[in-house]
Parts: structure tokens; C-alpha cells; sequence
């Protein structure tokens, strides 16, 4: 058993010139050939000079890491006050053009800033309640 030909002709009959009976070819140029009604595109031009990249500014990334371990080592004075400060001397540098990244300063002053009135209010909550506490523990009866 043979199989029929790919192209949907009965065997023995060749294909037509044209896609389509009875069409006339394209006027103008032939298959695969260079010259045709429309001329050759421009090649592309090679690749220009890149723009100077700013220099990141290592103080904004500083105050981030001391702000975010201001909350996750709980130590909030110990390390909020130096991301304040150096936050705010990274955003100084990106004011004058020397470094492109403020928005790692802002958030490790913000950071630095909610770190210090956690702890300020820690503290204050601690300076209220322990003398409470010993009073509390003073009132309690020794046990003998």
C-alpha cells in the first residue's frame, strides 16, 4: 500500500506554478531575489556610548541594614541613631548628585526613627511599671 503524496495531488499530477490556479506571479522580482520594488533597509547603528552610572552610595545601604537590625536584634538606640544619621548623610549625597539611591536612605531613616520611639516608649513604660512591680512583689507575703 502506498501512501498519497504530501501535497493533496493525486499521483502522477504535478503541483501548479502558482499558489493559486489560474493567478498571475507577482510582478516585479522572483523568488529569493535580492532586488525588489522596495530598497534595502539601513543597518542598524552599533551601540552608543552608555551613560555614567552614579555611584551607589554604601552609607544608604548602612542605614537600611542598621534600621531593619534595630527591630530584628531589638536594639532599637543602639542601632536606629546610627541609621538616622547615616541615612541622612546618604540623602545629602543623592541632593548633590554623588549617589542615585535615596530611597534605601529614607527608608533606613524612617526605620532608624520608629526604632528610637519604640525604645523611648519602652523605656517610659519601664520606668512606670517597674516601680509598681516591686511594690506589687514588696506586698506579697513571705511564705515560711
Amino acid at each position: 500500500m502506498t501512501q498519497p503524496p504530501v501535497s493533496g495531488q493525486p499521483e502522477g499530477e504535478s503541483a501548479p506554478a502558482t499558489p493559486y490556479p489560474g493567478a498571475a506571479p507577482y510582478p516585479g522580482a522572483g523568488p529569493y531575489s535580492a532586488s525588489g520594488p522596495y530598497p534595502a533597509a539601513a543597518p542598524y547603528p552599533g551601540p552608543g556610548p552608555y551613560p555614567p552610572a552614579l555611584p551607589q552610595n554604601g552609607r544608604a545601604v548602612w542605614s537600611l541594614v542598621l534600621g531593619i537590625a534595630s527591630f530584628v536584634l531589638s536594639c532599637g538606640l543602639l542601632t536606629g541613631i546610627p541609621a538616622i544619621i547615616l541615612g541622612t548623610q546618604a540623602r545629602r549625597a543623592v541632593a548633590n548628585g554623588q549617589a542615585d539611591n535615596g530611597g534605601l536612605a529614607t527608608a533606613g531613616i524612617v526605620l532608624g526613627w520608629v526604632a528610637v520611639g519604640l525604645s523611648v516608649v519602652a523605656i517610659a513604660l519601664a520606668a512606670i511599671l517597674f516601680p509598681a512591680l516591686l511594690a506589687w512583689v514588696g506586698s506579697i507575703p513571705d511564705q515560711q
